[in-house]
């Protein structure tokens, strides 16, 4: 999931010629995907490469020449993040994977590096959920003779690691190997909490941030990823946040002064953070990405974490202004209200002249809630119509619709949309349909009872 959230981040495109090399894609099953992309992956970065368009379920992809070797990206399926990682050493590859499994079902007609390191992990997978199984057993017997098959079952595990770091010596897939490889306890652990610590201590044992091919794909972020959100964690909020910002500090610790790593790293713990709306997380993160070199900044990247988190629960909502009777009106200026609903709805929406009028049924009388609802619209003449019975509320005209000012503000995408706003006008709920919306009303109502 979290290899997810990096797709998103930003590209760089490059235009390039002398095509060296032919990455030969296969979707089995055809799930009618007809266009394709490459990307090399940088990081938290990703270079635009190539694309190809197909009929059928078989797609080419050119490498331009003098392209280095590290991890790339197929990228099929951008609305849902459809996309498959593999490894690039300057030589042609075919691939075939289900789209829908891509990591499960991915076999390599060519390629020995792939082939290998995709041998590897299902090889070490088996070993490891083997070596763990008895660990978990041993938390709730106790059981000294599991001693015995715990030491049998490390030390297979080793030699499996042992066999392949020797058996890919010399190419690309040994990094990528190493890298990989767990911490394993020499012997059965008491409770779980021992088993987290000692994964904790020992988990960038094998972590080499200085490995530039290792900086050329997403392994070294995805590695910081999951030491910060999964080893360890708290039902405490506040407790939780420590545990992250200390996770964080360790993080940039091992990294050093290698900036390049620390900027992609940093760059990802922002977007995740404030893809969670984690307001407090996002501040501490952007208090380090500031501190780095010039060089390695983004500002347009930032401008876009703001934005982000601009309509983030707590966060006080965008201004909006219209005019009445003569004068420019502001939703920071209203006064008199326990909350504020804002809403943006639109008269050629079916689902909005169906939710519009009950909300507004449901609202009329209470003196405790103050509603704004912008109608988004490409004329005046639909809005004064279904305005007219709708006279409680603030009611503002968005001409230009998608593209009306307050709209681009609030990132409205779809209507009916809706935010709840407290006295202050900070956001508390952000409900998607009517029902939601009601149900956060009748929650407020109950807490004034």
């Amino acid at each position: 999931m979290i290899k997810k959230i990096f797709f998103a981040l930003f590209f760089s495109f490059l235009i390039t010629a002398n095509a060296q090399d032919t990455i030969n894609v296969k979707l089995e099953p055809n799930s009618g995907y007809t266009w394709m992309m490459l990307y090399k992956i940088k990081g938290a970065k990703q270079e635009y490469i190539s694309n190809t368009t197909s009929e059928t379920n078989e797609f080419k992809l050119e490498v331009p020449e003098g392209k280095e070797a590290g991890m790339y990206r197929l990228m099929y399926d951008m609305e849902n993040g459809g996309y498959f990682d593999f490894l690039y050493d300057n030589k042609p590859i075919s691939i075939t994977f289900n789209p829908n499994l891509p990591e499960e079902t991915a076999q390599f007609d060519e390629s020995d590096n792939n082939k290998l390191f995709q041998s590897y992990l299902n090889s070490i997978l088996e070993k490891q959920t083997k070596l763990d199984s008895v660990q978990m057993v041993y938390f709730g017997s106790k059981d000294e003779k599991l001693n015995k098959l715990y030491t049998e079952r490390l030390e297979s595990l080793n030699a499996i690691q042992e066999h392949f770091e020797k058996e890919s010596e010399g190419n690309l897939s040994n990094d990528f190997i190493k890298v990989t490889r767990k911490y394993n306890s020499p012997t059965l652990l008491a409770t779980p909490n021992d088993y987290l610590e000692v994964i904790e201590g020992h988990f960038f044992d094998y972590i080499d941030f200085g490995n530039e091919k290792l900086a050329n794909s997403s392994i070294l972020v995805d590695k910081v990823i999951e030491y910060v959100f999964y080893i360890n964690g708290s039902d405490d909020p506040e407790t939780h946040r420590a545990l992250k910002k200390k996770s964080i500090e360790e993080a940039l610790s091992k990294i050093g002064d290698n900036t390049i790593v620390k900027s992609d790293v940093l760059s990802s713990l922002l977007y995740t953070f404030a893809g969670q709306e984690k307001l407090q997380m996002v501040d501490f993160v952007k208090s380090k990405y500031e501190k780095l070199p010039a060089a390695q900044k983004d500002l347009n990247f930032l401008t876009d974490i703001d934005r982000m988190t601009s309509l983030a629960l707590g966060k006080v909502a965008p201004e909006i202004s219209w005019e009445e009777a003569g004068k420019t009106k502001t939703l920071a200026s209203l006064e008199g209200a326990e909350n504020y609903l804002v809403t943006f709805w639109s008269t050629t929406c079916s689902h909005c002249l169906e939710e519009i009028p009950e909300l507004y049924k449901l609202t009329k009388g209470n003196e405790k809630l103050k509603v704004i609802a912008i109608a988004l619209e490409e004329d005046k003449f639909g809005f004064e119509h279904h305005t007219e019975p709708m006279d409680k509320w603030i009611n503002i005209l968005g001409l230009n619709k998608w593209e009306n000012e307050i709209a681009r503000r609030y990132e409205i995408h779809s209507t009916p949309s809706y935010f709840v706003l407290d006295k202050d006008k900070k956001i508390m709920a952000k409900p998607e349909h009517l029902k939601d919306v009601i149900e956060v009303l009748n929650l407020l109502n109950k807490g004034d009872e």
